[in-house]
């Protein structure tokens, strides 16, 4: 009687072992493919984002709206504020710039920015 009891219970046992090897297979691959799809998905996002041209110094001050922090009258100099940063700055426009005026730079000279105002 306890050998026939011992024997169901292997049986019952070993016949439970497919069962839970699929399951493990399944949930292996299935986490695969997660792994696969964020890593994929990641490395599209790196790859694309160094595509774009990216400009550093004076290059990337060409065009940049500021406003200014002075009045500045016409050809005369001052200082404007470009995204938190205060600039000296040379009006080479044929109006005066008031304080708080949009201004956008039209190049360089040295370490001071040409600017000029924006109509509105």
């Amino acid at each position: 009687m306890i050998d026939s009891m011992m024997n169901s219970l292997l049986v019952d046992y070993a016949s439970a072992v497919p069962g839970s090897l699929i399951f493990a297979v399944i949930l292996a691959i299935v986490a695969f493919i997660v792994i696969i799809t964020f890593t994929v998905y990641y490395l599209y996002k790196i790859i694309s984002s160094q595509r774009g041209r990216h400009y550093t110094g004076s290059e990337s001050m060409s065009n940049a709206i500021g406003v200014a922090s002075n009045k500045i009258s016409k050809n005369g100099s001052g200082f404007i504020t470009i995204d938190g940063v205060s600039w000296e700055v040379v009006n080479t426009g044929e109006e005066d710039i008031e304080k708080f005026d949009r201004v956008v730079v039209t190049g360089r000279s040295g370490l001071k920015l040409m600017v000029k105002k924006i109509n509105k």
